[in-house]
């Protein structure tokens, strides 16, 4: 059973209500698909040791492995696999929380298939910034970059992700998470990062969204 942490301060009226997401898992559903593309390269891979991957940052340490070459064609992969019908669940919370809310996703994945498919699917002029890899392999610098380029204060913001290596890259910068359990990882996973609070469908991620701002 996760214990709530009290909800961070309570935004000045006049400040942005910044909301980021990570894509995998969260904007779209790409589990099964990022499963059988690794599987590609790694036959015997399990998975635990998929899930693992994702336990911290992908790239600074990774439980699976891809030589250069392998991990480019995987990405290329990736955009080829792609389509709107991953992204379907998420786009009318898209378009209610981005009334309320500037929007932002940092991810692991592809900036090329994050913006091809948010596009198709109408939703991706919701978002101020798209940041995948492309732009650094630490969400960490990411995070950053959202900070020093567009004024956000990240102790006042919220991040949503799935995975339990999201977490801790968050803590690093003092960004409150929201896990939610419909993407990679399970609650008692995602319990380990103690995020501030795990959520099991879209509509509780917006309902703990306007809980997590208003106090």
């Amino acid at each position: 059973m996760v214990v709530l942490q009290p909800s961070p301060r309570v935004l000045n009226e006049h400040m942005q209500k910044d909301l980021i997401f990570d894509f995998d898992g969260v904007i779209a559903d790409t589990r099964d698909m990022l499963f059988n593309l690794f599987l590609d390269y790694h036959p015997t891979l399990s998975d635990e040791d998929f899930l693992a991957h994702f336990d911290g940052n992908v790239y600074e340490n990774p439980r699976v492995k891809f030589t250069p070459e392998n991990a480019d064609h995987l990405n290329d992969q990736y955009c080829q696999r792609i389509d709107v019908s991953q992204v379907l669940a998420s786009i009318d919370p898209i378009k209610r929380l981005s009334a309320h809310h500037r929007l932002f996703i940092v991810s692991s994945g592809d900036e090329r298939a994050i913006n091809q498919v948010l596009d198709a699917a109408g939703v991706g002029h919701h978002f101020a910034a798209i940041f995948g890899h492309n732009t650094h392999r630490s969400k960490v610098a990411k995070f950053g970059i959202i900070r020093d380029k567009f004024g956000a204060s990240l102790d006042q913001a919220l991040f949503v992700t799935d995975t339990l290596g999201d977490v801790r890259e968050a803590k690093k910068v003092g960004l409150t998470t929201l896990a939610e359990t419909f993407g990679y990882h399970d609650r008692q996973r995602l319990s380990q990062g103690s995020p501030w609070d795990i959520v099991d469908t879209w509509p509780d991620v917006e309902r703990a969204v306007e809980r997590c701002f208003s106090g």
